[in-house]
C-alpha cells in the first residue's frame, strides 16, 4: 500500500454557475511544481459538493463550465512527475445532484434556514439509490485513472427522516420519533455506506487508499485503510489543542499512514486567507512528532491557475521539513503515560476534562498517549484518568489486571466510581465521607497557600493505609444567596478539614475534584503544579525530565528501528488575537537548559547541524546540554 510522506489537499468546490473552468490550467506545470514543493501524494477533487465532476463522466455530471478532461490531465501529469493522486469525492454533499434528484436527499431533523449559506444546506442519504450512483462514479474513477485511492467526504451524517430511513426504521422497530434514536440510527447508516463503498472499491483493488473523513476513526478501522486528521486551527470548533490530543490518541490506533491536515487558509472556503509561515511549520513538525506525515490544503481558484506566494509558502516548510526527514522516517513516538478515556470519538473530541489532562501533561513536558478500551495498556507505567471515567464491570476487571501488573494509576473527582454501586473501587485509596461539596473548595499547598479547585468535586476521606497529600479547605461563608446578602466574596478558613484533596494509595493516587476541568478552564498553574507532584510519587522513574524548561515548549520523544532515539522541542505560542481564534506568527527562542532521557545511550547531536552535544551519565538518565534555539531543536540520542 502507498505510503504518503508529503501530501498536498486542494479543494476545488466551483458554482455550478460559473463558465471558463480551468480556462488557465496547465497541468504539466501544475504538476512540475508540486513536484518542486516536494509533494509525493496529491488529494483533488473528481467530484466536488457542488456535485460538479471534473473528469469526463458517463454517470454524473461534469461541470458545466468546464470542457476537457481536467481530471485526467491532472492525474496523467502527476503520474509523470512521480506524485500519486487520491481521488476526492464528497460522499455527504452533492448539492446539484440533491437539486435534480430530491429523493436522494437527507432529511435532517434541523435542517439549516432556506437562507443560510452553508455547503449542508442539502445533504445525502446513503440509505437511498444515491448509495449506487457514489459507487459506479467512484468505480468509474478507478477503471479510468491510475488513481492511488479515495477521500470519500463529509459522512458525519445528519440525523436522517427520509423516506428510505423511516422505512429501514421501521423495520427494526425504532421509534422514529425519538432523536437520539434517529441519530443512533443515522450515525450506523454511515458506517454501513462507508463499508459499502470500501467493498466495492477494494474489490477493485485492495492496495487503494481508502479514508472517510467525519466517520470515527475507530469505527472505520474495518473499512478504511488510512487516517487523514482534518483541523485549521483558526477555525471554529478547532484551535491549538487539538491536534495535540488527537495526534496522540490517533498514534495508538495502529501502524496504517496517518496524514495531518492543515489549511493555507484561516477556515474552509476562505480563497484569500494565507497564514504565517510559522504557524503552519508549527502545525506540521506537531504532526510528524507524533507520527503524522504532512497535509496541507489549498483551494485551486475556478481558473486554474494556483497563487504562486501560496506554493512558494508551502515551497519552504517542506523544504525545512525535508532537512529533517532522516529523523521523522520510521519513527514511532514513546510514551509511558496514558491517559484513558474509554469514550467516543466524538467525546473524545469534545471532553473539557480530556484537554485540560492534555494541556497539563504537555506543560510538564510528560511523554503520553490518549487511548481507549481497545488499546492495549500494559507497556505503560501509568494512567491517568480524568474527572469522569466511571468503572463499567469490563473497566473494572482490565483496572485490576493492570494494577496486579504493578501499574499506577491517577484519577480524579468521579473517576474510579463503579457504575454498580456507585462507590469508589476498593483498590482506590479514597471512600465518600458525606454528600456534597463545598462552595468553593480549596486546597492548602506546600507553602500554606489556600488554592481554589475551580472545579466540582467530593468530600472523601483516606482509606486505612492511604496518606492525605493535600488537605480541603472549606470557605468561611458559602457561595450562595441567602435571602439576606449574596454571598460572592468567599475566603478560605483558617484550618484544614478533614477531607483530603490529593490522597495517595500504594498504586492509586485520586483528587477529590475536577482539576483537569478545572485547569481547562482557569489555567490555574497551582493544579498543575500538584498535578506534578502526584504524577512524582507515582511514577518518578519518567521517561524523560527537563530542568528550566520554560512551560510552553512541546517536548516529544521518539524511537527509529535503528535504535536511535530522538526528542523534538518546539517553541511556538498561539496568540489571541482575533474574537475567538489564536495564530502564530513568530518562533521563540529559548536560552540554553537541560535535558534528561532515560535511555542507555551516551552520545547526542542536535540535528540537522550534526553539533555534538554535552551529556553526562546520572543512573539511567542521560542528562543532555540544549544550546539556545529558536522555533524549534531536534536532538538525536545514540
Amino acid at each position: 500500500m502507498y505510503q504518503p510522506r508529503y501530501a498536498f489537499f486542494y479543494d476545488f468546490h466551483t458554482s455550478p454557475e460559473l463558465r471558463g473552468i480551468g480556462r488557465n490550467f496547465d497541468a504539466e506545470s501544475f504538476a512540475a511544481r508540486l513536484e518542486r514543493c516536494g509533494v509525493d501524494f496529491l488529494t483533488f477533487p473528481a467530484r466536488c459538493n457542488m456535485g460538479m465532476a471534473y473528469y469526463d463522466t458517463q454517470i454524473g455530471i461534469r461541470h458545466y463550465g468546464l470542457d476537457f478532461d481536467l481530471f485526467g490531465e491532472l492525474v496523467a501529469a502527476c503520474k509523470r512527475h512521480g506524485i500519486a493522486v487520491n481521488a476526492y469525492f464528497n460522499g455527504g454533499i452533492s448539492q446539484e445532484e440533491a437539486r435534480l434528484h430530491p429523493e436522494w436527499r437527507a432529511h435532517p431533523i434541523n435542517p439549516p434556514a432556506p437562507a443560510t449559506v452553508t455547503p449542508y444546506f442539502r445533504t445525502m442519504c446513503g440509505n437511498t439509490p444515491y448509495r449506487e450512483h457514489l459507487i459506479a462514479m467512484m468505480s468509474e474513477v478507478a477503471h479510468r485513472y491510475p488513481v492511488t485511492g479515495f477521500f470519500v467526504d463529509s459522512l458525519g451524517g445528519h440525523s436522517c427522516r427520509c423516506e428510505s430511513c423511516l422505512e429501514k426504521m421501521r423495520a427494526q422497530n425504532l421509534d422514529s420519533a425519538d432523536d437520539a434514536v434517529v441519530a443512533a440510527f443515522t450515525a450506523r447508516s454511515c458506517r454501513e455506506f462507508a463499508a459499502a463503498v470500501s467493498a466495492a472499491m477494494k474489490k477493485l483493488n485492495p492496495e487503494f487508499l481508502l479514508y472517510f473523513n467525519c466517520i470515527g476513526y475507530e469505527d472505520q478501522l474495518e473499512f478504511g485503510t488510512y487516517l487523514d486528521f482534518e483541523c485549521i486551527p483558526t477555525k471554529a470548533g478547532c484551535d491549538y489543542e487539538y491536534l495535540p490530543l488527537m495526534s496522540r490518541y490517533m498514534r495508538t490506533l495502529d501502524d496504517r499512514p496517518r496524514l495531518n491536515m492543515t489549511g493555507r487558509f484561516n477556515l474552509w472556503g476562505d480563497f484569500g486567507g494565507l497564514r504565517p509561515e510559522a504557524a503552519i511549520r508549527q502545525e506540521l513538525l506537531t504532526g510528524l512528532c507524533n507520527g503524522m506525515r504532512p497535509n496541507l490544503g489549498d483551494h485551486l481558484p475556478p481558473d486554474g491557475r494556483p497563487p504562486e506566494k501560496v506554493l512558494a509558502r508551502a515551497e519552504r516548510v517542506f523544504k525545512f521539513l525535508q532537512q529533517r526527514e532522516a529523523f521523522f522516517t520510521d519513527s514511532t513516538p514513546l510514551a509511558d503515560i496514558a491517559v484513558l478515556f474509554p469514550k467516543s470519538h466524538r467525546e473524545i473530541y469534545r471532553a473539557v476534562e480530556l484537554r485540560g489532562a492534555v494541556r497539563m501533561l504537555c506543560e510538564l513536558h510528560r511523554q503520553f498517549d490518549i487511548v481507549t478500551l481497545r488499546a492495549d495498556w500494559r507497556r505503560y507505567a501509568l494512567l491517568v484518568l480524568p474527572d469522569t471515567v466511571t468503572v463499567t464491570p469490563e473497566l473494572a476487571a482490565r483496572l485490576r489486571a493492570y494494577l496486579a501488573s504493578g501499574g499506577k494509576i491517577i484519577t480524579s473527582g468521579d473517576s474510579g466510581l463503579e457504575d454498580a454501586t456507585g462507590r469508589f473501587m476498593p483498590e482506590w485509596p479514597v471512600e465518600t465521607a458525606a454528600p456534597g461539596d463545598f462552595a468553593p473548595a480549596y486546597f492548602r499547598d506546600d507553602d500554606g497557600m489556600d488554592c481554589s479547585a475551580y472545579a466540582d468535586g467530593r468530600l472523601l476521606r483516606p482509606r486505612a493505609g492511604a496518606q492525605t497529600r493535600f488537605s480541603l479547605v472549606k470557605p468561611k461563608i458559602a457561595h450562595c444567596w441567602d435571602g439576606r446578602y449574596a454571598e460572592y466574596y468567599n475566603p478560605p478558613s483558617e484550618e484544614v478539614s478533614e477531607f483530603a484533596f490529593l490522597t495517595v494509595g500504594d498504586q492509586v493516587a485520586h483528587f477529590s475534584h475536577r482539576i483537569f476541568s478545572g485547569y481547562k478552564q482557569y489555567a490555574s498553574t497551582a493544579l498543575r503544579d500538584v498535578f506534578g507532584q502526584a504524577l512524582e510519587l507515582t511514577h518518578p522513574q519518567t521517561l524523560l525530565k527537563t530542568v528550566g524548561l520554560p512551560h510552553f515548549v512541546r517536548v516529544t520523544a521518539a524511537r527509529q528501528p535503528s535504535g536511535r532515539e530522538i526528542v523534538h522541542l518546539l517553541a511556538y505560542i498561539p496568540e489571541r488575537r482575533a474574537a475567538n481564534n489564536d495564530i502564530i506568527e513568530d518562533e521563540l527562542t529559548v536560552e540554553p537548559t537541560q535535558i534528561r532521557l532515560r535511555t542507555a545511550a551516551t552520545r547526542a547531536t542536535l540535528e540537522p547541524e550534526n553539533l555534538e552535544l554535552a551529556t553526562v551519565r546520572d543512573g539511567e538518565y542521560l542528562e543532555i546540554q540544549v544550546p539556545r534555539f529558536r522555533g524549534c531543536a531536534l536532538i538525536a540520542v545514540n
